[in-house]
């Protein structure tokens, strides 16, 4: 398992590919009006999107990732609603039940992490849903008529480990927020569905 010091620096380096992409686009939608005003209205458009991504991506990971604050309590709602962010322009979608008065923060921040995780099992479109019961936390990526995917680092979620590559840090999160709790995230498929489920550990 790395250190905290790796995990932080892997953590930076994952923020910072997924912001640089957006906040690129809004410099190159910049240049091309600067060289081609006819190009304006689509180089607006351009910005305009990318600064919503952008946006959409520092939010959600300021909640995800972040101490939100110091609030040991967090609105599910708004979490579903900022997780919502990240499916945009994906082909699956996500389907958040968890609604209700605010909830610890640690399962809150949890079920945001699993739920993008579980994107990486439906490339091809499907659905991911959310759901809280109890002291669970219960996500479910099913496909619409194609095989499923195996995320990258599904073993880390359910076992922890070495990870050097920051598209583990998901993975590692909610390895490290499961253990936290006195948890673990257990992993099950079949052909039309993977589950990830908080359990005892």
């Amino acid at each position: 398992m790395p250190s905290d010091l790796d995990l932080a620096s892997l953590l930076a380096s994952r923020l910072c590919h997924d912001v640089v992409g957006p906040v690129g686009a809004i410099q190159n939608g910049l240049e091309l009006m600067a060289e081609d005003q006819s190009m304006t209205a689509m180089a607006i458009d351009l910005i305009r999107k990318s600064a919503e991504q952008a946006t959409a991506k520092l939010q959600y990971a300021r909640m995800a990732y972040g101490s939100a604050g110091g609030a040991e309590a967090l609105d599910p709602g708004e979490a579903g609603r900022l997780t919502a962010g990240m499916f945009v322009g994906e082909r699956a979608r996500l389907d958040w039940t968890w609604d209700g008065p605010a909830a610890p923060r640690v399962p809150v921040k949890l079920a945001m992490l699993m739920a993008t995780f579980a994107l990486g099992a439906v490339p091809r479109g499907g659905t991911v849903k959310v759901a809280h019961a109890g002291e669970t936390v219960a996500v479910v990526a099913s496909g619409e008529g194609q095989p499923l995917r195996s995320p990258p680092f599904l073993d880390v979620v359910s076992e922890g480990g070495e990870a050097s590559d920051p598209r583990a840090v998901p993975a590692l999160c909610i390895h490290r927020l499961a253990a936290s709790l006195g948890w673990r995230v257990e992993a099950t498929a079949d052909a039309a569905a993977l589950t990830l489920r908080s359990v005892p550990a």
